[in-house]
């Protein structure tokens, strides 16, 4: 007789191999480089697809490979560097993916990467969900093999799920088979490959929500345009009087030239305190100021300076 404990190990396998056939049944093959292809994940009716932007060495020729084995042209919607996102719209795609809710994701989750590196089936590795991070995260990525560009994800997972080659652009699932994020890399040169290593360990995941955000400013503009001061700072504490709890702010430590805070008169030495009202206490904070939606608006910069509360209008200009 079969014991309780061999039954249940059964079933909690059959569920993680009925969860990897859901997703692989929206889970793509992207060949648009010269080594190892890419996967990818259909995430809406209309055909498109998300998958990793270094993926994507040529923008004419992108064969995406079904799950049904069939092979189908894929057309470059749009591509963001800074997230290693990219959309294509393939002719024929499979039904999308079902996407897990908002909030979903919960650190000591099990989770499943799925991908479809080569036309021989599906390929899924399993781990758990270490970190959820909802503050951005900054770095640089290598794009190509000459340019690099500035990393900026507003939602990320950490997992200790193994990426082999290939998982790329394909998703990060729950027992499900619902998908919480797409797989991607920000891994460079030496410098950043420790980085990333130190960081993430194996990779890392863009959640879900911001993935979607990213494709409907993609459908849109083809790009993602963030908006930007021009400035370098570090944390700093700032004394308060009459024996008030300490605040933080953000130290201006350079600003580059014919920039929106150059232009602005944003000063070396400033300290920033708020835009717009909302505290600056870090960088997190300040790249939750700077959404795309404010590119090219005005707005007004709570300083110290001197000692003295200082304010200033600023016009964000756009990073590409």
């Amino acid at each position: 007789m079969t014991s309780e404990p061999t039954s249940n190990l059964r079933a909690f396998s059959d569920g993680l191999a009925v969860a990897v056939e859901r997703a692989a049944a929206a889970t793509v093959l992207v060949a648009a480089r010269r080594h190892i292809p890419a996967s990818g994940v259909v995430w809406s009716e209309d055909g498109l697809v998300v998958t990793a932007d270094h993926a994507i060495e040529t923008e004419d020729e992108i064969t995406v490979g079904l799950p049904d084995g069939s092979e189908a042209k894929a057309q470059l919607v749009g591509r963001d560097p800074a997230s290693d996102l990219a959309l294509l719209r393939v002719e024929g795609a499979p039904a999308p993916a079902s996407i897990a809710p908002a909030g979903s994701a919960q650190v000591g989750q099990l989770a499943l990467a799925v991908a479809r590196p080569t036309p021989g089936g599906p390929q899924a590795s399993l781990g758990v969900i270490s970190a959820v991070a909802a503050a951005p995260l900054e770095g640089i990525r290598r794009h190509g093999r000459h340019r690099a560009a500035p990393a900026h994800l507003e939602g990320y997972l950490r997992t200790d799920v193994t990426f082999f080659p290939g998982f790329s652009g394909g998703p990060l699932v729950d027992v499900d088979g619902r998908v919480l994020g797409v797989n991607v890399s920000l891994i460079g040169g030496p410098r950043m490959f420790r980085f990333a290593r130190a960081a993430f360990g194996q990779g890392f995941t863009v959640d879900a929500a911001s993935v979607s955000r990213t494709v409907e400013l993609l459908k849109t503009h083809g790009r993602v345009r963030r908006a930007y001061l021009g400035i370098a700072s570090q944390p700093v504490t700032v004394p308060t009087a009459g024996g008030a709890e300490p605040t933080e702010g953000l130290l201006i430590v350079s600003v580059e030239a014919d920039t929106p805070a150059a232009q602005a008169g944003v000063l070396v030495g400033d300290i920033l305190m708020g835009i717009e009202g909302a505290p600056v206490r870090d960088a997190d904070d300040l790249q939750r100021a700077l959404s795309p939606e404010r590119v090219g608006t005005t707005v007004q910069l709570q300083l110290i300076r001197g000692g003295a509360a200082h304010e200033l209008a600023v016009t964000l200009g756009a990073r590409e």
